[in-house]
């Protein structure tokens, strides 16, 4: 919530930054607390495909 409030708060308006700084926030948390899964990470996988979703479409505007 800190990042969202933060990035609000400068005046940026691309989703593509608050996915990716969520992405990485919460891959730190992950690795920090390091929470016993009994299933797969369903909110890590989520928010790793639509980065790299967010990554192809930077990168297909770049190229073409």
């Amino acid at each position: 919530m800190l990042i969202g409030v933060s990035l609000s708060a400068l005046g940026e308006a691309r989703l593509e930054v608050y996915v990716s700084l969520i992405t990485v926030a919460y891959f730190a948390c992950s690795a920090l607390f390091r929470p016993r899964r009994r299933i797969p990470d369903l909110v890590g996988a989520s928010l790793v495909i639509v980065f790299f979703y967010i990554v192809a479409l930077k990168v297909w505007e770049i190229l073409f």
